[in-house]
């Protein structure tokens, strides 16, 4: 499901508080064994950076920041913008 545009006017990149951008049907890389997902825009490996797991290709939401390009995925309809010494999936 799309996030509203009310929660994009409101919302900001939580490390230099740029504005988001919403972006559907895009490709991640996703371990199931440490469930982290990578941004298959900027992603080229084939195995995880955590555990070296092969990784399935799946599709997925996410918002990218405007200003610093940081991307953060919607799992479950939910934005997950953690902060990066937060994150596992940076890759």
């Amino acid at each position: 499901m799309p996030v509203s545009n009310e929660l994009l006017d409101i919302i900001a990149c939580p490390m230099c508080k740029g504005d988001i951008e919403y972006r559907g049907e895009e490709d991640f890389y996703y371990c199931e064994k440490d469930d982290i997902r990578y941004y298959g825009r900027e992603f080229k490996g084939k195995v995880c950076l955590k555990c070296n797991g092969n990784l399935k290709k799946i599709e997925g939401e996410v918002l990218i920041c405007k200003a610093c390009s940081r991307w953060y995925p919607i799992i479950d309809d939910i934005p997950h913008m953690l902060p990066d010494e937060l994150r596992e999936d940076l890759g």
